[in-house]
């Protein structure tokens, strides 16, 4: 199995209590700041899980507050529009304006585009949780593969390219076919099949102005994914799913309805209990400690 890629959702998970807080927190609850709580629409679900366990709800979006749900407003405690949750400035504004008023536990964000901006904003800002290295591992597909490949987790061959003729170095050493893709791209956005020299060019003209792209050895091979909730480095909760049909197959031929289906053989078959071992080598190659991550394989 060679896994393709790893999302962190970044959630750092304690108990649901603390000692330690400043004027204005809420005694015998966790202060957890959540990023973008209306878009998505499912962004929402985690902030009524984080209320309906107890803790007190610090939300940061880019919606205003005023336009939101009386359901939604009603699971968030404090709330502070930024024009963009994922620049570093403003995030970590409202973060210390938040911490101006009490103990923050957790900075959680879920969506793949505002992790890295969050992980920074922790480390800022002195709060817990996944480390900037970790997030920009999980992010930056070439850089996550190289350090899978140094603790000798097998992946798919892949390099990141600056121009069209380090594209071409690469068909020259692995051939055609090959996968294109933003070095941290999410849901098969922007990535593209290519199987041959003419496809290479116009595959190289849609990314405009990034400076580097992943370009990657294409595997055949069915496709699933592998999710995991660890504490303190061990799993503690996992999950095995197939994808029908693969994942490029389905974003690329719109009429086809995909289908996700998990199983209830993970304890039971062989070949999980490989999926898991397999699973544990990546977290930890990564640095995963307390968190939720999803794997494709």
């Amino acid at each position: 199995m060679k896994p393709g890629y790893v999302r962190l959702t970044s959630m750092h998970w304690g108990q649901m209590h603390v000692t330690r807080f400043h004027a204005g927190t809420r005694v015998g609850t966790m202060n957890v700041v959540f990023v973008e709580p209306n878009f998505p629409r499912n962004q929402r679900e985690f902030v009524r899980a984080l209320s309906q366990v107890g803790a007190t709800v610090f939300a940061v979006g880019e919606t205003p507050w005023d336009w939101l749900d009386e359901e939604l407003k009603g699971w968030i405690d404090h709330y502070e529009q930024v024009g963009s949750v994922t620049d570093v400035d403003q995030l970590r504004a409202v973060v210390e304006h938040f911490q101006s008023r009490a103990w923050i536990d957790a900075l959680e964000a879920t969506i793949e585009s505002h992790t890295l901006p969050a992980a920074v904003v922790r480390e800022q800002t002195g709060i817990p949780g996944t480390s900037v290295h970790t997030t920009y591992l999980c992010r930056d597909k070439p850089s996550m593969k190289e350090a899978l490949r140094q603790v000798g987790v097998p992946t798919a061959a892949s390099a990141a390219a600056e121009n069209l003729d380090q594209l071409r170095d690469f068909v020259a050493q692995v051939g055609y076919p090959v996968i294109v893709k933003p070095r941290d791209g999410a849901g098969a956005s922007g990535t593209h099949k290519v199987e041959n020299d003419t496809e290479l060019a116009a595959a190289a003209a849609t990314f405009g102005s990034a400076t580097s792209v992943a370009v990657e050895e294409f595997v055949e091979g069915h496709e699933g994914f592998y999710d995991t909730v660890s504490v303190d480095g061990g799993i503690a909760l996992d999950f095995a799913s197939h994808y029908y049909p693969n994942v490029l197959e389905a974003m690329r031929t719109r009429w086809i309805s995909p289908q996700y289906v998990s199983t209830n053989r993970v304890d039971d078959a062989p070949f999980y209990g490989e999926l898991r071992e397999l699973g544990e080598r990546v977290n930890e190659a990564l640095g995963i400690r307390t968190s939720a991550t999803h794997m494709e394989w």
